[in-house]
């Protein structure tokens, strides 16, 4: 059977079936599940046999001075040929440690220096039987390819090394891990490889029921900016019925339905995220703005407008890429001649622009005695009074703060002893009052 890399934007559906004749036996930790005439399996890979000298190369060493020089640990009745791996934590391991260190320094060389321990990815795609090479030099380094796809997104490489190693993974066990898809994922999202996204998210459809956060997250990434954003939202919904979306989510499909004139869809998931204290990205924010310079609508402006005064109200200073937005927005309004300036506020809070005074944050009695009443309703009477304390309780305690003049610091002593872990609580509690 002839073996070939598909490179290039060619569908990983056709990758799997090319390899139907790999079909790993079954055992009892695997989970097969069927897709067309392929089985997969989501079984680990396969362990291969290695001899005493695979499995350490300092026991290695170790067997051939043994058996060179004649010169043991026998005094101590201990075999140093022993095929188990050498364990910094165990008996007699500071004694190793110095024999080895005592062999190096006569001039010997330690065998595992010959091994390369720091994984580079290739600049270009390989065979499998190139990887399989590679692997064979990794003896010593466990899940060799979860590693150098993490090299991979680090180095950013290019697709189609990564669906090289796919391949020759597919290849060597029947089947391909819903972590290295994972990860094969973030390389196409981050490079925008839209047909490499639609092919992941259709074989992640098919072959598992649920998806974690970060692939859920990745796909409505990568399909909000694609011609198939709608599934995104279809993402999205699943996702709501587990956790609460990230503004990171919301975002991405705010953007996408945006990119699409989907004006009221867009706002509506704004509201929505609002609604469930998930605070906006201020990018979420500045695609309204430059959606909206393109947009003569009476809704959507007052939507832009209710966004600003999201920002005031929040005390979110937008940066200069979304203070642009905002700007050239205003200037684009037809029929009004807004004009925007950069400007330096003066100590007075007055604009030498518009020769307008900014807000004051400062509480006007009023204002004081709203706020006042606010946080002995809801924070210090609050919905369970009883279990607190009683009536009676928060009765003096309001007298006793309206007697006493205002105060300037306020230390809770039961956080503080939550804190503290060095000291008992109760003395902690004892030393704050």
């Amino acid at each position: 059977m002839t073996f070939s890399i598909q490179t290039g934007n060619c569908v990983l559906q056709t990758l799997l079936k090319n390899y139907h004749m790999f079909c790993p036996k079954p055992r009892s930790q695997q989970l097969p599940t069927t897709f067309g005439c392929f089985i997969f399996t989501t079984s680990y890979q396969r362990g291969k046999p290695m001899g005493p000298k695979a499995l350490h190369p300092a026991t290695a060493m170790w067997h051939s001075k043994e058996t060179d020089e004649g010169k043991g640990d026998r005094r101590s009745g201990k075999d140093c040929s022993s095929p188990r791996p050498f364990n910094v934590f165990a008996a007699g391991a500071s004694k190793k440690r110095a024999m080895l260190h005592d062999a190096f320094s006569d001039g010997e060389q330690p065998i595992i220096s010959s091994k390369k321990m720091i994984l580079s990815p290739p600049e270009k795609p390989l065979s499998s039987e190139e990887w399989e090479k590679i692997m064979e030099e990794y003896v010593g380094t466990k899940k060799f390819e979860e590693r150098m796809f993490a090299q991979m997104i680090i180095h950013n490489s290019p697709v189609d090394v990564a669906k090289s190693l796919l391949a020759a993974v597919a290849k060597r066990d029947g089947d391909i891990g819903y972590g290295l898809l994972v990860k094969y994922l973030v390389l196409c999202v981050s490079q925008k490889q839209t047909k490499e996204i639609y092919d992941v998210h259709d074989i992640m459809k098919v072959r598992f029921k649920t998806l974690d956060t970060s692939a859920s997250s990745l796909l409505i990434k990568g399909l909000s900016d694609s011609q198939r954003w709608k599934e995104a939202l279809i993402l999205l919904e699943e996702m709501k019925k587990v956790i609460i979306p990230s503004k990171g989510n919301y975002g991405d499909c705010i953007r996408g339905a945006l990119a699409n004139q989907e004006i009221n869809l867009a706002c509506k998931l704004f509201h929505e995220m609002l609604a469930k204290d998930v605070t906006p990205k201020l990018d979420t924010m500045q695609v309204f703005f430059d959606t909206g310079k393109c947009i003569n609508d009476a809704y959507f402006k007052s939507e832009l407008i209710s966004i600003l005064n999201y920002l005031r109200d929040n005390q979110v200073y937008p940066g200069e890429a979304f203070m642009q937005s905002i700007k050239q927005w205003f200037e684009s309004i037809p029929g009004e001649n807004w004009k925007g300036n950069l400007t330096t506020v003066k100590n007075s809070g007055q604009c030498p622009s518009c020769e307008k005074f900014l807000e004051s944050i400062n509480l006007t009695p009023e204002e004081y005695g709203i706020l006042k009443d606010k946080i002995i309703k809801d924070v210090i009477q609050g919905t369970d009074t009883f279990r607190k304390t009683t009536p009676q309780e928060l009765e003096i305690f309001q007298r006793f703060v309206s007697q006493c003049p205002p105060f300037d610091i306020v230390i809770d002593g039961l956080n503080v002893a939550r804190v503290c872990h060095k000291n008992n609580p109760s003395q902690t509690v004892s030393t704050v009052i």
